[in-house]
C-alpha cells in the first residue's frame, strides 16, 4: 500500500495522482479540505458531516429545517 499527500495546489494533486496510478498496489491519496466560516470554502449550502461529535447537532438541524 502506498499513501500519498494530495498537496495544496493543482500541480501537487496531479503529481500525487500520477504517482498513485503508477504504483502497482493499493494507493491512497489524502486530499486536505477546508472546514470553516470563510464563504469561499463552502458550496453555499448547509452541511456538516454526520459523524463523530457532530452527529447529534447535525440530526437536530436536519429535523429543525425539515429534512
Amino acid at each position: 500500500m502506498k499513501a500519498l499527500h494530495g498537496g495544496y495546489s493543482l500541480q501537487e494533486l496531479q503529481s500525487a495522482l500520477a504517482e498513485a496510478y503508477k504504483y502497482e498496489g493499493l494507493a491512497v491519496v489524502y486530499i486536505p479540505v477546508y472546514c470553516g466560516d470563510d464563504e469561499k470554502g463552502g458550496l453555499g449550502v448547509f452541511g456538516s458531516w454526520n459523524v463523530g461529535n457532530w452527529c447529534e447537532s447535525v440530526q437536530a438541524e436536519k429535523h429543525r429545517i425539515g429534512l
